[in-house]
């Protein structure tokens, strides 16, 4: 009972006991209260709940008052429970292909302007994958060139290499219908077995090689393998490992180094690289 010889004190006591019982239903509302949480002590806080408890306020609605004066933010879930996170917590950005560039431009490592007839694995396109630009390792499943077509027996059995790294399953006969076997002018597409990854931060060079036709004699044409773009990206899409978003490169188009044919004789020194790509073919 409050002691009835002090008037004032009864007033005063009244107006503190309204205040937290205001706070006490805006913070079950969820409503924010303009009290200033952060210039109270835990001592007070606590005495606080003491106080509302003696009064044998709702257990439900101190916990709320409580939160709110520890500065928490409420959320009201089915059936009235309040349960409580810390307002600022914001969760992290997940990686997106934002942080995902590559640039493909055609490599000055196929610029022979000729090639062997009759030969297996000659190399005919070279492509510069930058990736230092990248955040994050970008897989392509395909990839798809241009084939500019002035031949009369076009190159077969094309495929995509990387250094000793092959990317399409071979075939045990002289023809693999897996490859790539191009006839006419056209962009065509590479289905890889084993994923290209570019890593982040590197560039990689990644090459055509064909097999040359036998008839493909001098003056029988020439041919040149290439990349197109749409408004300077390019005709496929990779992945970001890490983010699994889709990644379009940007693309320098260039039809690429034109090649002519000439007999295994007039080039002594020439194509050196395939013949030892044949050599290590013939004993996988």
């Amino acid at each position: 009972m409050l002691p009835n010889s002090d008037g004032s004190y009864k007033v005063f006591f009244g107006i503190f006991l309204v205040l937290f019982l205001v706070i006490a239903v805006l913070s079950f509302k969820g409503v924010s209260s303009t009290v200033n949480a952060a210039a109270l002590s835990e001592a007070q806080i606590q005495s606080i709940i003491s106080l509302l408890l003696a009064f044998k306020i709702d257990p439900e609605i101190v916990s709320n008052v409580e939160a709110s004066l520890h500065g928490k933010a409420l959320d009201i879930g089915p059936g009235n429970i309040a349960s409580t996170t810390e307002a600022n917590e914001i969760p992290p950005p997940a990686p997106t292909a934002a942080t995902s560039s590559l640039i493909i431009s055609v490599s000055s490592a196929s610029d022979a302007d000729t090639v062997p007839v009759g030969t297996v694995y000659v190399l005919v396109g070279s492509y510069r994958f930058d990736a230092t630009a990248s955040g994050e390792d970008i897989s392509f499943s395909s990839l798809k060139f241009l084939y500019t077509d002035n031949a009369l027996y076009d190159p077969y059995n094309c495929a995509i290499f990387s250094g000793p790294d092959e990317f399409m399953t071979r075939y045990k006969y002289s023809f693999n219908p897996d490859w790539v076997h191009p006839a006419g002018t056209d962009n065509y597409e590479f289905i890889l077995t084993t994923p290209l990854v570019i890593s982040k931060g590197t560039a990689r060079t990644i090459d055509i090689r064909c097999n040359t036709n036998t008839n493909a004699i001098k003056g029988t044409g020439s041919f040149s393998w290439g990349i197109s773009d749409i408004d300077g990206k390019a005709l496929f899409t990779g992945i970001g490992v890490d983010s699994k978003e889709p990644v379009t490169p940007q693309v320098i188009p260039s039809v690429g180094s034109i090649k002519t044919f000439v007999s295994k004789a007039a080039q002594p020194q020439g194509n050196v690289a395939a013949l030892f790509m044949a050599i290590y073919s013939w004993f996988r």
